[in-house]
Formats: C-alpha cells, structure tokens, sequence
C-alpha cells in the first residue's frame, strides 16, 4: 500500500514544482517586459527632449546670424557702402548661406539623436510583447509539465 502512496506523493511533488517553476518564470518574464516598458517611455521622453533642445539650438542660431548680419549692415552703412550690390551684397549673402548651412547641421543632428532614441523606443516596446508572450509559454509549459507529471505518476501507480 506504501509503494503507491509514495508514487502519487512524487508524482504530485513535481507536478506542482513543475507549475510553481512555471509560475517564477512567468512573473520573471512579467517582471522583465515592466521594466522594458519604462525603458520605452524613458526613451520617447529623451526623443522629445532632443527635439526641443534642437530647436533651442538652431534658435540660438538664428539670433547669433541676424546679430552678425546687423552688424555688418551697420558697419557697411556707418562707412557709406551700398548694401544692395557688389561685395557688400555678396558678404551678406555668404553669411546668409553659411548660417543657413549651421541650421542645417544642427537640425540634421537633432534628428539623428531623436531617430537613435526612437529606435530605443521600438525595440523595448517589441522586447516588452515578447516577453509577455515567454511569460504565457512559461505558464503553459509549466502548467502542462505539471499535468504530464501527474498523470505520468497516475499510470505508474494504476500499472502496479
């Protein structure tokens, strides 16, 4: 009478190890796709940040060229020089053109970092699904190891 006793005991010992194991790894996996999602907010946060901190730089900008090009038209003028043509106008015009490329530049740079946390963004969010679904297959496995024990258990014990 001991020998099938004992036989359920074990059987039933290691289903439920093997559920509860099942259990731990879907809370790890739960767990893991939290964090993964704070990531992603984390990231998109930083994106915005890098967009405004874009724009406050080529604002920046801007106000340093129209400084600049004030100041040329005030000294040209202050010596009589006609702004509308020749070398003055040519000056005005390559100030124009190399602030024009720094804005440019800074704008080209603020996409990419923004694009960098994007794309952070997007593989946590796709690292956070897949592990909800490692924490659903953990359940299931851990659940059906647990049924495959019992009823391995069962057979040992109706065989005898």
């Amino acid at each position: 009478m001991c020998p099938p006793v004992l036989a359920i005991a074990a059987a039933a010992v290691t289903a439920t190890g093997q559920v509860l194991n099942g259990i731990g790894q879907a809370q790890q996996y739960r767990h893991q796709a939290e964090v993964d999602d704070q990531n992603e907010r984390l990231a998109n946060d930083q994106a915005r940040d890098s967009i405004d901190n874009t724009n406050l730089e080529a604002q920046r900008r801007y106000r340093q060229l129209a400084a600049t090009q004030g100041q040329q038209q005030a000294a040209m003028a202050a010596n009589g020089v006609d702004l509308n043509f020749g070398s003055p106008a040519a000056v005005q015009r390559d100030t124009a053109m190399i602030g024009a490329e720094d804005i440019g530049q800074i704008y080209k740079g603020g996409y990419q970092r923004t694009k960098g946390f994007d794309m952070d963004a997007l593989n946590y969010r796709g690292q956070a699904a897949a592990d909800r679904a490692r924490a659903s297959g953990a359940l299931t496995q851990g659940f059906f190891s647990g049924l495959g024990s019992a009823l391995g258990g069962a057979s040992q014990v109706i065989r005898k």
